[in-house]
């Protein structure tokens, strides 16, 4: 049996791969089919979702689950595939499971869905596909690739105010974005809080241009109101983010950026000093490679592993 154990108070992850199998036993409660989770947990797993209807569904996913389908209604059905993949309210799921083995195995957590990466791990593991259901063929990667004795594992929470940087990968110029547009950034360094990782380095994201003012005549400033889009942690959750200023809090989704501000959210630029970012005297331009503070939005719990 696969379980968690304290030692000297802290929390080892061990046996994860039985929590997440045997959770479909649990029973449910629920009065409608939950086809969005369905959905969700059908995208996670294969990139996408497909158009057949639901019973036909629900056998498919069941079969390339536990290599047959179950007996029940078809609302506790799909709450087995769902809990199995996005995991309960403990915070145990599959995704967590999968990103563990990638960052065993590739010190990275790669992307593409589930089975896109289970059949990675197995073509670095054993050099060919292997055959089974997804239960076994999970199974036999975790018992592999999961150290029980080393890798700590526990439930941390991400303080609001925490700070974190982002590198944009596009440039920011209010002479050619619109409001609407999403500008592509991405993260250079493990986020770790206490020492349990939260988003590996590479962990991509997008903020988008909810507004914009373009620089006008007779000395008008160019302005950008921002939102950054909610980030994924190590095990799925939600992490929101906004833009740092350091003259004022902010605690809203959106902050309006203007010529004066972006002194106090720069980190470091490509260019040089801050008086590069303008042309025409007015337009705000913020080239990609440069480093912005963000913060946390509020407290976000999140099951993680302790790294080096």
């Amino acid at each position: 049996m696969f379980y968690f154990i304290k030692n000297n108070k802290k929390v080892f992850l061990c046996f994860l791969i039985a929590l997440i199998l045997i959770i479909y036993h649990t029973p449910v409660y629920a009065n409608i089919i939950p086809i969005k989770e369905l959905e969700k947990a059908e995208t996670i797993l294969y990139g996408q979702v497909s158009q057949s209807a639901i019973l036909q569904k629900i056998d498919t996913l069941e079969i390339a689950i536990f290599g047959e389908t179950k007996k029940g209604s078809l609302i506790e059905r799909a709450e087995q595939i769902i809990d199995f993949v996005l995991g309960k309210e403990d915070g145990v799921s599959l995704l967590l499971l999968i990103n563990i083995m990638d960052w065993t195995l590739f010190n990275r957590i790669n992307k593409g869905s589930i089975m896109e990466r289970i059949e990675n791990l197995e073509l670095n593991i054993f050099g060919e596909l292997q055959r089974g259901s997804l239960f076994s063929r999970v199974e036999r990667l975790s018992n592999l690739l999961i150290p029980m004795d080393r890798l700590e594992a526990n439930k941390v929470t991400v303080p609001k105010q925490e700070e974190l940087h982002i590198k944009l990968l596009e440039e920011i110029n209010t002479a050619d974005l619109e409001a609407g547009q999403s500008v592509k950034f991405t993260i250079d360094t493990n986020f770790k809080v206490n020492g349990y990782l939260i988003m590996p380095a590479g962990t991509e994201g997008t903020l988008t241009i909810t507004n914009i003012k373009k620089a006008g005549r007779f000395g008008q400033d160019a302005s950008i109101t921002i939102k950054i889009n909610d980030l994924t942690a190590i095990d799925g959750s939600a992490i929101p983010l906004n833009i740092k200023l350091q003259e004022k809090g902010n605690y809203s989704e959106e902050i309006a950026i203007g010529v004066g501000l972006l002194s106090t959210i720069i980190v470091s630029n490509p260019v040089g000093l801050v008086a590069g970012y303008f042309f025409k005297g007015k337009d705000i331009v913020i080239p990609a490679g440069t480093v912005l503070k963000t913060q946390v939005l509020e407290d976000v719990e999140v099951y993680s592993i302790k790294i080096q």
